[in-house]
């Protein structure tokens, strides 16, 4: 019944990170990008302040390691990430920025590399995220060759929301706080809504923009309840009971979900291109995680009995922990 339980919630979580493309693509036809991406933060704060509360965690930030990941989670993972990926999206296609998710752990082992010692990469990890960023470059160049364009500009805004996701994950882990990471994604969503809401003003989106329709209004509930907020309690619970590697591949099919819908919705273009992309983003992902990999398949297949279950990543393969907001946000906050 436990398993039962856990694939239930594994494929909740695939679930809606793989429909918050197209719901923000629905989002976009009653509130301008901006506004779409505070109003989404702001639902889902009010939602995880409520379960901090509910479930009576420790709320209070008191180190300097608290504040550090607070300040950098609100500014880079959810302001800079959330800002940039949704201005890319409403420039480009909710599949295009559904594929681009599965680069976000990549990114992550990316600058874990660089910035934690013990998150160095082995020569063939550092082949892996070669090839994951070369499987970026696949999706992002244009089919008739590269030239300038509005699409262009909105693909290379996607990337950088997908780079600021990694480097907000990886900030707070540097950061060591000791604030329980549900606590920390409430403080930080908060940060993060309310200078995407400045931001808004200041480039002149205004309520008069505003066409609320009950889709709309479904888009941004579902956006913050269901996936900013939902999505997270969900990776929470996971992460008590499922190993890291395992939440982490959820990356993947997730996109697979954004894609097919976004061209069943909105007739998004699928080409040929654009799987051989992804493919090649998660054969990089394969190699960095490696050992992590086959750890998990070990344990699946009871090949080392009943060795206890571990997240902490091994020296070498360039794993990096799940258990950190930026990781509990990136691949389904568009």
């Amino acid at each position: 019944m436990k398993r039962y339980y856990d694939v239930l919630a594994l494929l909740g979580l695939i679930l809606v990170r793989g429909l918050s493309f197209p719901a923000f693509e629905f989002g976009l036809d009653a509130f301008p990008v901006l506004m779409l991406t505070a109003f989404r933060l702001d639902i889902a704060a009010i939602v995880l302040f409520g379960y901090v509360l509910a479930t009576n965690t420790d709320w209070r930030p008191t180190t300097r390691g608290d504040y550090i990941a607070i300040g950098s989670g609100g500014i880079v993972a959810f302001a800079l990430a959330n800002g940039l990926w949704s201005m890319g999206q409403e420039m480009t296609t909710a599949t295009f920025a559904g594929l681009m998710a599965g680069l976000v752990p990549i990114t992550t082992a990316g600058f874990s590399w660089v910035l934690l010692p013990r998150d160095r990469l082995s020569p063939l990890g550092v082949v892996g995220l070669g090839v994951g960023f070369g499987g970026a470059m696949i999706l992002m160049l244009p089919e008739g060759g590269l030239h300038f364009s509005p699409t262009l500009v909105g693909k290379l805004l996607v990337f950088a929301g997908v780079t600021a996701a990694g480097l907000g994950g990886v900030l707070i882990r540097w950061a060591t706080p000791s604030l329980p990471a549900s606590s920390q994604v409430a403080w930080a969503i908060s940060i993060g809504a309310v200078l995407i809401h400045a931001t808004s003003v200041a480039v002149g989106e205004s309520f008069a923009a505003v066409h609320l329709t009950p889709t709309g209004i479904g888009a941004v509930l579902f956006l913050g309840v269901g996936v900013s907020a939902f999505g997270r309690v969900l990776t929470f619970w996971l992460l008590g009971r499922r190993s890291a590697i395992e939440i982490s591949l959820t990356s993947y099919p997730a996109p697979v979900i954004a894609a097919v819908t976004g061209w069943l919705l909105f007739g998004d273009e699928l080409t040929g291109r654009m799987a051989v992309g992804f493919g090649v983003v998660v054969v990089g992902f394969a190699l960095i995680k490696r050992e992590a990999l086959r750890r998990e398949l070990h344990r699946l297949t009871g090949s080392r009995g009943d060795e206890p279950r571990s997240t902490d990543p091994s020296p070498g393969d360039g794993a990096v922990a799940e258990d950190t907001p930026s990781e509990c946000r990136s691949s389904g906050d568009s």
